[in-house]
């Protein structure tokens, strides 16, 4: 994550704020990590420092929210607690060491999983906050307090996740008001989009969310290709991306030629077969007799008859194709005898 440092340092001078735009049309969504000003002025367009910005395919922020796993998080709250509460320096240190050590493996274990970095980031910006206090008891209680509404939500959504992919209805998760604060920046200026932006607890971006993705009446599929959970506009959505229609197409083509390579049999049946309603067809235009056409049709019902048992034998292992092949080629004679009247 680039800039990110859990080290003992003076706090930030501005709050980090987490931005997100839910771009339905688009299939995507926009997230911007940093300090509140930074986030400003990118969306302004300007280049500034930021945890984290990216642009990802739609439903990647909510999908990857839900597979946070919430362990972890209760150890590092607590060893920045102590550490607060420590008497003497070296203690404090270690503590510190610890818990920077748990907040980074929390965020980096998830990969580039913004609802974790974020947690983290805020945790520990807190804790350098209350560094600040006098009374440390009190500085180590809202700390607490305050770590707890960031990572409560992790792993609580799972279960809206399977209803969704299930096709049932969404239970929402019971929400607590006293975290439901978000702000809504509305397009302005050089920015020509809404985007959420949350200071504190995760909850009211992730239900905004949501609620974008069900009232554009979006559906919650799996690709059949990649693995990865998307958002599809029906049932029938299977494939999340052009990436994945495109491997989907080669592979559905190699497995095509799979078949036919291995069932070579099938082809030179189908072959033969049009050989002989060929010969057929043309003595009927070139006007031969009835009893010539009459004879050329009972050889190709007895040709069938016989052909379909041999294949038959093949599939079951009882027959070599090659030997199948050579007598379907030697029957040509036939039908060429009788064409020739």
């Amino acid at each position: 994550m680039e800039g990110c440092a859990f080290v003992t340092k003076e706090p930030l001078l501005g709050p980090v704020v987490l931005a997100l735009r839910v771009d339905v049309p688009g299939r995507k969504e926009q997230l911007w990590l940093g300090e509140e000003q930074d986030v400003e002025a990118a969306l302004r367009g300007k280049d500034r420092p930021l945890f984290l910005a990216q642009t990802r395919p739609l439903g990647a922020f909510w999908c990857e929210f839900g597979q946070t796993i919430a362990e972890g998080w209760t150890e590092a709250i607590w060893a920045l607690s102590d550490a607060l509460t420590a008497k003497k320096r070296s203690q404090r240190e270690e503590r510190e060491q610890a818990a920077a050590q748990l907040l980074f493996q929390q965020a980096e274990g998830n990969g580039t999983n913004a609802a974790a970095w974020y947690a983290a980031i805020q945790i520990w910006e807190m804790y350098l906050r209350c560094r600040q206090g006098r009374d440390s008891q009190q500085a180590a209680q809202a700390l607490r307090d305050y770590s707890q509404r960031l990572t409560l939500p992790f792993g609580q959504y799972t279960p809206e996740m399977v209803h969704w992919l299930r096709d049932k209805p969404v239970i929402p998760v019971w929400n607590d008001r006293r975290d439901g604060n978000l702000e809504v920046w509305y397009p302005q200026g050089q920015t020509p989009f809404e985007c959420a932006v949350v200071k504190d607890s995760l909850r009211p971006a992730l239900i905004y969310y949501r609620q974008r993705i069900l009232d554009a009446g979006l559906l919650m599929r799996r690709c059949s290709q990649c693995g990865r959970i998307f958002f599809g506009p029906d049932a029938r959505s299977t494939l999340c991306s052009d990436r994945c229609r495109t491997a989907s197409r080669k592979a559905a083509k190699r497995q095509f030629d799979g078949r036919a390579r291995g069932k070579d049999y099938e082809q030179a049946y189908d072959r033969e077969y049009m050989f002989w309603y060929n010969r057929i067809t043309k003595l009927k235009k070139a006007g031969a007799p009835p009893e010539q056409i009459g004879r050329a049709q009972a050889a190709l019902k007895e040709f069938r008859k016989e052909a379909l048992i041999r294949k038959q034998q093949v599939k079951e292992k009882k027959l070599p194709a090659n030997q199948f092949i050579s007598w379907m080629i030697g029957q040509e004679a036939v039908i060429e005898g009788i064409c020739k009247g």
